[in-house]
């Protein structure tokens, strides 16, 4: 299973200070079992469900420095870093959960605030397999992860 990028575009605001302009994704089921997330339905006639995320913090890698301009640019990059993380989104956390399923061999479309990705963070979706009734409350539970740079580079826009 797995994140499949479908398309940027017009989307109703879910809470309070989200912008109109929507990463709109598929979760694809290629997989045997069926899985489940934690989702609340949309209202009646919208075309996807409301499925939970977190915006998880990219880790910086492993940087070698070998001149002061470098040591400079790092620095910058660190500053710019730490500004950016104070507007980090906090995802979605549903208040009234139910469960949306994908069975085998089949998408279900989601979409999320643009700003759920970005340069210095990433969404990720946390699912279980569908084993048995309680396997989406007790677990185990993977992450489906979606990063800026899973966008199409001709789809990556700046919301404003």
């Amino acid at each position: 299973m797995y994140l499949k990028f479908d398309h940027v575009g017009p989307r109703k605001p879910h809470q309070d200070g989200e912008g109109n302009t929507g990463l709109w994704l598929k979760v694809v089921n290629n997989c045997r079992i069926s899985i489940a997330f934690s989702a609340s339905g949309g209202l009646p006639g919208d075309i996807e469900t409301n499925v939970e995320d977190e915006v998880v913090e990219d880790e910086p890698i492993l940087t070698i420095i070998g001149s002061v301009q470098e040591e400079q640019e790092y620095k910058k990059d660190l500053k710019l870093r730490r500004e950016r993380l104070k507007h980090k989104p906090m995802g979605y956390s549903n208040e009234v959960s139910g469960i949306a399923v994908v069975q085998p061999g089949k998408e279900l479309l989601i979409s999320f605030p643009l700003n759920h990705v970005d340069d210095y963070w990433y969404l990720r979706v946390k699912f279980a397999l569908k084993l048995d009734n309680s396997s989406i409350a007790v677990g185990p539970f993977t992450y489906l992860p979606f990063t800026k740079w899973d966008i199409p580079k001709n789809e990556r826009v700046r919301e404003s």
